[in-house]
């Protein structure tokens, strides 16, 4: 029942046959619900690019906030130990140059030698 020439006919053989008011309500209520569920889909089609990208639901966007900000604030965390760590090793370091004098630093590298 592609076009409307096809669906006059078949009303007509219908009728013709004395069909029952059972099947002709029916027959009359799957015709609208088919007719309403294409007028919907046009709907739809047409308003989907007019609708807007933001989140329908409040709490949802209150929740997306949120998590924003969590992972923000994991970040800095991150980012501030980074910092921290690099900067107490590079006291460190130093420091540990500083004590090791010239003939300790053979000593170790000839028993590393000699380990290997």
């Amino acid at each position: 029942m592609d076009t409307m020439h096809e669906i006059i006919p078949f009303a007509k053989e219908m009728l013709a046959q004395k069909p029952s008011r059972r099947m002709l309500k029916v027959y009359l209520v799957g015709s609208v619900v088919a007719f309403l569920g294409t007028v919907l889909g046009l709907v739809e089609t047409v308003c989907q690019p007019f609708s807007s990208g933001e989140p329908l639901d409040a709490e949802l966007a209150l929740l997306i906030a949120r998590e924003q900000k969590t992972l923000e604030a994991e970040e800095r965390r991150r980012q501030e130990e980074v910092a921290t760590l690099s900067a107490t090793e590079q006291i460190t370091i130093p420091k540990k140059l500083q004590q090791a004098t010239g003939a300790q630093r053979c000593a170790c590298a000839v028993n590393r030698l000699h380990a290997s």
